[in-house]
């Protein structure tokens, strides 16, 4: 029997959840969707867990991933998943050092749209805990919806056959086969064009800040970093006294453009003269910043990362308000967050590593780890892999990180959904 023959004889049937490319209001009717609130039953509570960030051990509200409708899921006839119900899956969203994050997975037979929102606990934990260093630094957990509850995305399922193997050319060939069935040839691979943007692609482009949001957002960046380079100084040694007076006159220019954001409506346009002179100002920091290269931990090249960043947040609240507000964003940046979530056209490399450009999401199958997971919970059933998608912020951005839920096939058989466990592997 050829290589290729026993790989076939190993194919499983699978199912492909594919996220919408921008966020939507939190009212949208979607009955599968990753993030915003949970359509939660009356008789469940909010799940919580004892989580430990950095050292700091608290008992939180889990972070809400996903609410999966069964009945919207193909596989009638050989699914082991309930034909009809929905699952609720949450986690911590705390990843550093933690191979099985806490979890909590919720079934209930009704249909995903059976109930309201649920409104978040207090408790809830802040995307990637208490001063967690993957925290959007600039989010305040008080007072910033999202600093804690994920963008909402409606999904839908596609069938795939899913292979198992471990760096293996013949079954990347296999895997590619499947995915370009289920999803097309795919496109040409672009990054995303602000992550890594240069101070001078910015310097050239005029269409930022196209409103008061995305003004207030840089603005408590450069606030977040300033106080982190007073405090911490170059890699924790204290900031010299040029540093310190270079810092604060970062910082006092800072808060003048943060009490004029507090009198204004957050998605308002930001009129010409405006627009100019705060480009003025955010271009004088990065000429601050380059003054004290060596002196701070902040370089130049996070700045940039952080408007960025900023951007991208912004369009997706301005998708989450309204759904023809993006239309007030520049063009070429909504395209920009639309491309993250489209299927590149695969190649053999990346076939053969089970990693793609695109993320991919599935439910069954074997689901794919740079680690062991894959093949630890090898009689499991995968109920849920997301992989690090840029769509989840920092908290879950990293595309070489993978989140899996595994149940036992004889809980499943019973509806215990008591003991599902959670892995989190990276490259």
């Amino acid at each position: 029997m050829s290589e290729r023959d026993e790989l076939e004889e190993t194919a499983r049937p699978a199912v492909l959840v594919r996220r919408s490319d921008l966020p939507v209001p939190l009212e949208h009717s979607a009955r599968s969707f990753f993030g915003g609130l949970p359509k939660l039953p009356p008789r469940f509570d909010w799940p919580t867990a004892d989580v430990t960030a950095y050292n700091l051990p608290e008992t939180v509200a889990l972070t809400f991933v996903a609410q999966i409708d069964l009945a919207e899921v193909p596989g009638a006839g050989w699914s082991p998943l309930p034909t009809r119900g929905t699952l609720y899956f949450f986690c911590s969203s705390v990843f550093v050092g933690e191979g099985h994050p806490p979890c909590r997975v919720l079934y209930s037979p009704t249909d995903g749209n059976a109930y309201p929102d649920r409104q978040p606990p207090p408790d809830l934990m802040p995307l990637a805990g208490s001063d967690g260093d993957y925290q959007v630094r600039w989010l305040n957990p008080d007072v910033d919806f999202h600093s804690k509850v994920e963008f909402k995305y409606p999904v839908a399922f596609r069938l795939f056959r899913d292979f198992y193997f471990l760096e293996d050319a013949v079954g990347g060939e296999l895997m590619i086969k499947e995915l370009c069935k289920a999803l097309g040839p795919g496109e040409p691979h672009q990054n995303d064009l602000l992550q890594f943007r240069s101070v001078d692609n910015y310097q050239k482009d005029e269409n930022w800040p196209f409103n008061w949001l995305l003004i207030a957002c840089v603005v408590r960046s450069v606030l977040s970093n300033v106080q982190c380079d007073l405090t911490n100084g170059y890699y924790g040694k204290p900031p010299t006294e040029e540093a310190i007076v270079e810092l604060k006159r970062c910082r006092a220019g800072a808060i003048g453009w943060l009490e004029r954001c507090r009198d204004l409506t957050p998605l308002d346009d930001v009129d010409a003269g405006t627009k100019a002179a705060f480009r003025s100002w955010w271009f004088d920091i990065v000429q601050g910043y380059e003054k004290l290269d060596r002196q701070v931990t902040t370089g130049v090249g996070r700045i940039a990362e952080d408007l960025g960043n900023a951007i991208n947040y912004t369009i997706r609240c301005m998708a989450t308000h309204d759904v023809d507000a993006v239309d007030d964003a520049p063009l070429s940046y909504v395209a920009n967050l639309v491309r993250q979530n489209r299927w590149t056209a695969p190649t053999a490399e990346q076939g053969r590593r089970r990693h793609f450009h695109t993320a991919i999401h599935q439910m069954l199958g074997y689901g794919s780890s740079w680690q062991d997971a894959t093949e630890e919970h090898l009689e499991d059933i995968l109920l849920l892999q997301i992989e690090g998608d840029l769509a989840f912020f920092d908290w879950h951005s990293d595309i070489g990180g993978v989140l899996h839920f595994w149940i036992d096939p004889d809980a499943l058989a019973q509806g215990d959904f008591s003991q599902v466990v959670a892995t989190y592997q990276c490259d």
